[in-house]
This record gives structure tokens, sequence and C-alpha cells, in this order.
């Protein structure tokens, strides 16, 4: 991404000029060591050591954000979406369909699989939306506790109802991180590492909710 000051916090920038701080002070004072005997030699490494350190913090700061940025989009998908379809496939009541010439039509819990992708990367992410776009319909479900309407995308095969869902959240990064995904020979890398920290993410909540996913009904799967 571009360069930008607030990964680079004043905290930091203390930090990394203090060596260069010690060398002017160690010069001034008679106690820089004989290697560093010239002041000028004393000044140059004080301030390579200053800027790498504060290059060291600038990348440190930019990875942090990235990696929070993602586990804020996991917590949120698994927290609103997959968390509720685990406990939709647990129900013991009938769920209507809002769709169509199926309008109220019920459907057990026991008739409904989910399908949740998991992408590693933007292109993976592109290419599963089109799929479903394409292959499957919008599907609204009465939920039986609260009468509020569920939105999904699925297809219906005989009895059973079949939904596909993945992270759209995730196209939201473009917004935030402008420059990863500016071309694509930038998008395909950059993208996977910030999938990866998605992903991850996913998978921890997934072991705190454990009981929430406990139907083989709900699939997760990595594309």
């Amino acid at each position: 991404m571009s360069f930008s000051f607030k990964f680079l916090p004043v905290k930091d920038l203390i930090f990394s000029v203090i060596p260069t701080i010690g060398t002017y002070l160690g010069y001034l004072q008679g106690v820089t060591p004989d290697l560093l005997a010239n002041k000028y030699v004393a000044i140059g490494v004080g301030l390579v050591a200053s800027i790498i350190l504060a290059f060291v913090f600038y990348k440190e700061n930019v990875k942090s954000y990235k990696r929070s940025l993602a586990e804020i989009l996991a917590t949120g998908y698994v927290m609103n979406f997959t968390e509720r379809m685990g406990r939709l496939l647990q129900s013991k009541l009938p769920y209507k369909i809002l769709i169509d010439d199926l309008e109220g039509q019920p459907i057990s819990p026991d008739n409904i699989y989910v399908e949740i992708a998991i992408p590693k990367s933007m292109q993976a992410l592109k290419d599963y939306a089109n799929t479903v776009d394409e292959e499957t319909t919008t599907v609204f479900l009465e939920d039986p506790s609260s009468g509020q309407p569920i939105w999904l995308r699925g297809k219906l095969e005989k009895d059973d109802l079949y939904i596909y869902d993945f992270p759209r959240t995730l196209f939201a990064l473009r917004n935030y991180l402008k420059a990863d995904f500016s071309n694509p020979k930038k998008e395909a890398k950059r993208s996977k590492k910030i999938f990866a920290y998605f992903s991850d993410k996913v998978d921890e909540l997934r072991e705190e909710r454990i009981s929430d996913f406990l139907s083989n009904r709900i699939n997760f799967k990595t594309i």
C-alpha cells in the first residue's frame, strides 16, 4: 500500500531517533567509541540506524493494520451470517420459503444444506461470486422465532434447499487498501496474505463457537 504517516506513530519515531541522539550526546561528551571518533561518521551511523528502525516500525504497523482489518471482517461475517446459519440448521421448527410460487411453503432444517466458501485470493472470490450469481437464485427464509426474513442465494432440488455463501465483505478491502488492489499483479500476490489472515480468524472463531457448527449439513470449503 502507498506510504502514509498514520503508520509511523510519534512514539515509534521517537524510539527510532534515540540511536541518533545517543550518538550525538556520546560525541559531545567525549564517550563516543573509537570507531565513531569522527563526528561525521557518528552522525551518519546514527541517521542510518534511525532510518532502518523507522522502516521496521512502519512495516510492522502496516502489517498489523492489514491483519486487524481482515480479522474485523472475519468476525463480522461469522457473527452475522455463519453463526446464524449454524443455528438455523439446528432448529426444530420449519422455515417458510418466501419466493415466487413457493411463497409460504414450509421447509424443514433437515432439508437445508449450506456451503460456505472461504477464498484464498481476490480472484477466487470474484470467480466464486460470479458462479453463485449465475447458478443460484435469491431465496428468502422466514425465521420462525422472529418472523424476520433471511436473505440467501441458493437453489431448490426436489425437497432440499442448497444455500451457497461467501464473505462478500472482503470486496470492501478495495476501499481500504487501494494500492494493494490497484493492478492485477499486486492484487494476486497481496490479496493472498490478507485473505490468509481472514481465513485464520474464521477458523479460530469456528473453534470458539463449535457448538453452533455441529451440523454435518454446513460445509466450509477453501477455494
